[in-house]
């Protein structure tokens, strides 16, 4: 989403400098834009990219409680992957595929 913020957001505010808002407003109207953009084009890249970190992290921890559902946290990490490809094993190769895709979003939206 960062390529669409720093390309597509400001063709799409431009016209809102134009009317007198609080910084807050326009915060307001660029993460309605954002979330747009999100259910357009299907992103959930920060969601899923988090997820994916703490589950990795998760199961590695030597906790106890952790190690107690370190099965099924290993579970929902390789359903994450897996919607991305075989190829995906980490939450650094997921995070490349999310630029990756988000770059090819960006070329086409502008």
């Amino acid at each position: 989403m960062a390529s669409e913020r720093s390309k597509c957001m400001p063709i799409l505010l431009y016209a809102v400098e134009a009317c007198p808002l609080l910084a807050r407003q326009t915060l307001s109207f660029e993460f309605t834009l954002t979330r747009i953009f999100m259910k357009l084009f299907s992103v959930k890249s920060q969601i899923l990219f988090r997820a994916a970190s703490f589950l990795q992290k998760f199961t590695v921890s030597e906790n106890s409680l952790c190690m107690l559902f370190a099965s099924d946290a290993r579970r929902q990490l390789h359903n994450i992957f897996i919607q991305f490809g075989d190829n995906i094993q980490t939450a650094r190769q997921l995070r490349n595929a999310f630029f990756l895709l988000n770059s090819l979003i960006s070329y086409s939206c502008c």
